[in-house]
């Protein structure tokens, strides 16, 4: 016997438009949603959307957004500017010796510091 079987209408591929995607893909892109979820939503399948999103983020990586020069306020003059220092405390039953040195001569301090060390 053969079995009779209702013919099945023609599939249409559906098209959208490009604000619909880039409305699609933004949702995606927010913090904490599913694709998943945002595909269900808008009766989407999530594999089709996830390529939208990574041919999204391809196309914004071939062409990133232009370079702002910012303007930065001048370095301030180093006769205004105290020079950082090395700080030494050395505590004694007298009281404590401090020895201070300048960040630029920091080999010759780590020298002294190991000599009273040792």
């Amino acid at each position: 016997m053969d079995e009779l079987s209702a013919p099945q209408p023609p599939r249409h591929r559906r098209r959208h438009s490009p604000e619909f995607k880039a409305r699609v893909i933004a949702a995606c892109q927010e913090p904490g949603v599913s694709v998943a979820r945002v595909a269900l939503e808008h009766g989407l399948n999530a594999n089709m959307l996830r390529q939208w999103v990574k041919a999204a983020r391809a196309a914004s990586n071939r062409h990133p957004t232009p370079f702002v020069p910012v303007a930065l306020p001048a370095p301030p003059v180093a006769s205004s500017v105290p020079e950082q220092a090395i700080r030494i405390e050395v505590p004694r039953a007298g009281g404590a010796i401090t020895i201070t040195w300048p960040v630029t001569h920091a080999d010759r301090a780590m020298t002294l510091l190991r000599e009273l060390l040792l």
